[in-house]
């Protein structure tokens, strides 16, 4: 679920590792690990996903208040570490798709 990837430009052999801490990283700050990352064009896509992301868990928020406090409770603890996985795996999609269309070699693994 949580692949690690090393990228490596072509010409000066630099490597970036993609993996592990980075999940966590992207699943909390979302587009501006993206910028950091060194991917500022792709900033206002991954901005795009953080707002969709915040919509929904707003989404669920506000339709359980519906429900009994037990459940609500029961519905956003499972609704935000879910929202956060989500947001990493796409954080780190767009972080690889932007180094492969830069060029950069995409290995899985270390």
């Amino acid at each position: 679920m949580f692949t690690t990837y090393r990228f490596e430009h072509p010409k000066t052999e630099q490597s970036i590792i993609v993996g592990g801490w980075s999940y966590v990283w992207a699943g909390l700050f979302g587009a501006f690990w993206v910028l950091w990352m060194g991917c500022g064009s792709y900033f206002l896509r991954a901005l795009a996903v953080n707002i969709g992301i915040f919509l929904a868990l707003v989404a669920v928020a506000g339709m359980t208040s519906y429900v009994q406090p037990a459940y609500q409770l029961i519905a956003l603890l499972v609704a935000v570490p879910a929202a956060v996985v989500i947001q990493s795996q796409a954080m780190v999609s767009l972080v690889r798709t932007a180094y492969r269309r830069r060029g950069w070699m995409t290995r899985i693994g270390r």
